[in-house]
């Protein structure tokens, strides 16, 4: 196991997606490395921080890409529920960030993801989190 825990987790993808874009391949790589060799619990606090923390919102397109990208790619367990995992990054999850949806389906079934956000799209009466939860099931209807 290697020293990474939450706050490095945050620092290395940070610095990489403010600096090179979340798009840079070689830079994924070596976050991955990185990710899959510490520990699971820390990777996954770490990396949904960019979902849920209002201070990690600059650059939020970029972080939340690359976040979600090694996310998708390491796919360590969840110790929070689905419906706790969404509720804590509604608010502030980019709309075109679709690997975080599909971390979901990849961890918890597509199934029961779609069956989850079919259904909590009724209760929703603030229309940004009702937009938020609306594309969240449209990234999750094509996962495969």
């Amino acid at each position: 196991m290697n020293s990474w825990d939450r706050v490095k987790v945050v620092e290395k993808v940070t610095a990489a997606a403010d600096e090179l874009g979340a798009s840079n391949p070689q830079q994924q790589r070596q976050l991955i490395f990185g990710c899959v060799n510490a520990p699971e619990r820390e990777v996954y606090f770490g990396l949904m921080s960019f979902f849920y923390d209002s201070s990690l919102q600059e650059n939020h397109y970029e972080r939340q890409k690359l976040a979600a990208t090694i996310l998708l790619s390491v796919a360590p367990s969840s110790p929070l529920s689905l419906d706790a995992s969404v509720y804590a990054s509604a608010q502030h999850w980019n709309l075109s960030v679709s690997e975080l949806p599909s971390y979901w389906c990849k961890i918890f079934g597509r199934e029961e993801v779609v069956a989850f956000l079919s259904e909590l799209i009724d209760s929703c009466s603030e229309a940004k989190l009702k937009q938020s939860v609306e594309t969240m099931l449209f990234w999750a209807q094509r996962h495969e």
